[in-house]
């Protein structure tokens, strides 16, 4: 089968030099990325590095079949050109749509509709989600209406990050409606199952070589954390995702000055973001544009922590131990329907000896149930592919 993959990219969209019909002719490095205009610009062709992880789970699940990356950029840019459209639906036999928070009230996926519209082939929409439960019927902007409708009047799979998407898409009329999970999660099945097999241990309450993931710059939470569970002398390693673009954790300096090490992943500029003057920890900042070098790092880790699904999952991805703290709908969504476990953002945040609930959570955790949960869902994700003849 001839596969058409586009929508979110794996980190090799960094290495994309030209696209030309349904040709992608991709350098043989990276950009660099050391200074201040050059790593932000490097966070913004992401926004959100955590996407690389669904892109690539994505890929991976096709690996096998004849399968070509068409960035969604290129189809929505030349929506306007018949000659590219003709080639593509020549070319392909199906489209897999790589998506994430789609639903979601403050996007309208007017693109996504035109392109949908014009591919004469089978659709699936892998990974789609909800960012927000609370009035989502009534707020859907009239692109994204618009979008499902098209995929209505064709042949459509999808498989949603969770049973409310599912039920969902199912009120709106979608035939083939699979609640699977993102596929970030069955890229590396045997190191999941490794690190829930580590997570049920009290003692890791204590550990020190943490990874923390939040939403730095916005609020001070991964600070109260960091306090909580580090000692003193120890140093509160931070990942990044997109709160450079979207968080208002900025880099001082000029454009030109030399603020990344990209060996290391660590930011070595002058930040400044609120609550920064909060620390009473050394702290360090690390962006990765390559989910090799993430997972690499990770794996060093004890323990991945924090707000951020993604910042945990490629810890999981390396054998890492790993626990999330559940902040929204799309986080809780992925979490029940996997069967991680996870703490309430609310219920972790008033609690005043944080370190001890943390022991005891751990300790409380069923682990051949979570693993005996996760097989299932694998499995299921398996079968749902099979099912498209995937």
């Amino acid at each position: 089968m001839r596969i058409l993959l586009t929508g979110i990219p794996s980190y090799l969209q960094r290495t994309i030099a030209q696209v030309s019909g349904t040709t992608v002719v991709h350098r043989p490095y990276f950009d660099e990325a050391s200074t201040k205009k050059d790593l932000i610009s490097q966070i913004r062709r992401i926004a959100n590095t955590g996407n690389y992880l669904i892109g690539e789970g994505a890929a991976e699940s096709l690996r096998g079949h004849d399968v070509t990356y068409l960035p969604f950029w290129h189809l929505a840019n030349n929506r306007g050109s018949e000659d590219l459209y003709e080639r593509v639906n020549r070319e392909f036999d199906l489209c897999v749509f790589a998506s994430a928070n789609l639903l979601r009230p403050g996007y309208s996926a007017d693109l996504e509709a035109e392109v949908f519209a014009k591919l004469k082939m089978p659709v699936v929409v892998m990974g789609i989600g909800i960012q927000r439960k609370e009035g989502l019927k009534d707020l859907l902007p009239a692109g994204t209406l618009q979008f499902l409708e098209v995929l209505r009047k064709k042949e459509s799979f999808f498989l949603t990050r969770g049973y409310f998407t599912a039920e969902f898409l199912r009120e709106q009329g979608m035939k083939f409606v699979k609640p699977t999970g993102c596929p970030s999660l069955y890229f590396a099945p045997n190191e999941m199952k490794r690190s829930l097999s580590a997570l049920a241990n009290p003692g890791l309450a204590e550990a020190q070589k943490i990874a923390f993931g939040g939403y730095l710059g916005s609020v001070a939470d991964t600070i109260v954390d960091a306090h909580a569970l580090l000692k003193p002398d120890s140093v509160a390693s931070y990942v990044v995702q997109d709160e450079v673009v979207a968080y208002n954790l900025a880099l001082t300096g000029d454009d030109n000055d030399i603020v990344y090490d990209r060996a290391s992943g660590r930011i070595t500029g002058a930040t400044e973001y609120k609550h920064s003057e909060k620390w009473q920890r050394k702290s360090e900042l690390l962006v990765y544009f390559d989910t090799n070098q993430w997972r690499g790092a990770m794996s060093s880790r004890d323990l991945c922590f924090g707000r951020r699904f993604h910042g945990c999952i490629i810890g999981m991805q390396a054998g890492t131990p790993a626990l999330m703290i559940a902040v929204d709908d799309r986080m809780r969504e992925m979490l029940e329907f996997i069967g991680f476990p996870y703490i309430e953002a609310a219920t972790w945040n008033r609690d005043a000896d944080k370190r001890a609930y943390l022991s005891n959570f751990l300790a409380k955790i069923d682990t051949q149930a979570v693993i005996d949960r996760y097989c299932a869902c694998e499995a299921n994700f398996r079968t749902a592919l099979r099912q498209i003849g995937l």
